[in-house]
């Protein structure tokens, strides 16, 4: 391979992007060949010219102290305001969860009365639950555990000790009054005795020895009709 009084010349030129630039570089080589050997290239002269631009400005990667700062303080204060709602759905779900196990309680509220309509007398029942009136006068009283499985009598016929509910876990409330006037009200001639129920929570609780006050306590009502 023979070169005769020829130049090659060599532009390059690279530029990188990312944390760290690079200036353009520009390297020129220029190889000559005297044109007196025919036999072998020989080459007299090899020159690099290397010019470099903007001076390099390397950033390293990662976060100053003002943005761990920031960062961790906004982390404390939403951990803060999900531990304060907590409680307060903690709360929501077991309130939720009472009023649907009090709205479970007509069903074996009437399994209850029939019970004691048996053991006392339909008549004796029906004396036991006094008019509403006001003031309330007592009512017939029962009570029923929290989960709405147990339920019985505490002033009429209730059962025998060994079944009674203890005092800690009688969670639910339950009075019943008859209705004063007619059509609804009961005599000795009727074949049904129409009931006003009041259904109260927390009546008792574990960590109490004491019944909680009545304005302290949720509630619904309903009615239920027990035929003889």
């Amino acid at each position: 391979m023979k070169f005769h009084n020829s130049r090659l010349w060599l532009f390059l030129s690279s530029g990188f992007t990312g944390n760290s630039s690079v200036g353009p570089l520009l390297a020129m080589a220029a190889v000559s060949q005297e044109p007196k050997c025919t036999t072998a290239p020989s080459v007299h002269s090899l020159s690099f010219v290397v010019t470099l631009g903007a001076p390099v400005r390397v950033r390293n990667s990662g976060f100053s102290l003002l943005e761990v700062v920031i960062a961790v303080g906004i982390f404390s204060v939403a951990v803060s305001v999900i531990l304060g709602l907590l409680p307060a759905l903690t709360r929501q779900s077991a309130a939720s969860a009472d009023t649907l196990n009090a709205l479970r309680l007509p069903d074996a509220l009437r399994v209850e009365l029939q019970r004691m309509a048996v053991a006392g007398g339909f008549d004796a029942l029906a004396g036991e639950t006094r008019p509403l009136a006001t003031p309330l006068p007592d009512a017939c009283r029962l009570v029923a555990t929290r989960d709405a499985a147990r339920l019985h009598a505490l002033n009429f016929q209730p059962p025998p000790a060994l079944e009674q509910i203890d005092e800690g876990a009688q969670y639910f409330l339950i009075e019943a009054w008859s209705f004063p006037a007619a059509p609804l009200a009961f005599d000795a001639g009727r074949a049904v005795l129409a009931l006003h129920v009041r259904v109260s929570w927390p009546y008792r609780i574990p960590t109490l020895s004491t019944v909680i006050p009545l304005a302290d306590r949720e509630q619904i009502t309903f009615n239920v009709a027990l035929s003889r």
